[in-house]
């Protein structure tokens, strides 16, 4: 069993029952360690720079893979974790229209999903990734127009953030099913305090490369672990506006996808074969106030 601290307190808080190749970009991967406390393991992060993919008009928008932010162990125990949240299991997976309401939709979302609010899971995936540079430098939003849009930059706004939003949203993805293109909406707290800007979206399962790129993103172990995999498909799938480019970012376990809400179209392609199972959510931000000029 993994000795980490994240998956002693799951363990310990909480009952667990028994198409065209698209361009491949040069890598630039850095690797940081997790503070000693927190995992033995090494983050590896991978910027997403959309110049080198058939998506340069995303050029400047925020999206970073980190890897090893959870282990196996960690990844299947919160799957569990979350399963054992309800007695009405998997529910289709519905879609917000605004205003606090959602509507079932499966010719745009087919899957399953579960929602469990915990602070503390929230928090400590949280902190596994917070003293990372590509992290820390999206703590903070100042006139960043492509992150929250040109009104806040005008208005001299600034937003810092406060918290990951507890909110997870578990996905079971089979075979057959998916989530067609979409923009992620910013969220806003009841108090009308707190607004999201970017996605957390973390990976509990893997899944077989498709691609010498795919590879290049995966070292040898989760190389072994994905051949092993009978999951095929399902890779979160970024489009151009007339969706006739792509970029595909594959399930891998334990990695994290960090992007932001606005402008950055993507999918959850179909599962041809397997399980994937995923966890969203957002990270929260507090108006810290108006700039004098």
């Amino acid at each position: 069993m993994c000795d980490s601290a994240l998956l002693f307190v799951l363990l310990h808080s909480y009952h667990v029952p028994n198409r065209t190749p698209p361009k491949q970009p040069q890598w630039k991967a850095h690797v940081y360690p997790t503070p000693s406390w927190r995992s033995r393991r090494r983050i590896t992060v991978h910027r997403i720079d959309f110049r080198k993919t058939d998506l340069p008009q995303y050029h400047g928008l925020y999206a970073v893979l980190l890897d090893n932010v959870l282990s196996v162990d960690e990844c299947s125990t919160l799957i569990k974790v979350a399963e054992s949240s309800t007695t009405k299991g998997w529910e289709r997976a519905m879609i917000n229209i605004g205003g606090g309401r959602q509507v079932l939709m499966e010719d745009e979302r087919c899957c399953g999903r579960i929602i469990y609010d915990s602070p503390d899971i929230a928090s400590k995936v949280w902190k596994r990734i917070e003293h990372l540079p590509e992290v820390q430098e999206m703590v903070r939003l100042e006139k960043v127009p492509k992150i929250f849009g040109n009104g806040p930059s005008k208005r001299g706004e600034v937003w810092t953030f406060s918290r990951p939003n507890e909110r997870l949203r578990f996905l079971k993805y089979v075979g057959g099913e998916y989530f067609r293109p979409h923009c992620d909406g910013s969220y806003e707290t009841p108090d009308c305090k707190e607004r999201s800007y970017f996605t957390l979206h973390l990976y509990l399962s893997d899944a077989v490369p498709q691609s010498r790129a795919d590879l290049a993103t995966m070292t040898p172990e989760q190389q072994a672990r994905a051949a092993e995999s009978e999951l095929v498909g399902g890779a979160t799938t970024f489009h151009s506006m007339n969706m006739r480019e792509k970029y595909d970012v594959l399930p891998v376990m334990g990695r994290v996808l960090l992007f932001q809400h606005r402008d950055l179209l993507h999918s959850g392609d179909d599962v041809v074969r397997g399980v994937k199972y995923t966890m969203r959510t957002d990270l929260l931000y507090a108006r810290e106030g108006v700039m004098k000029p």
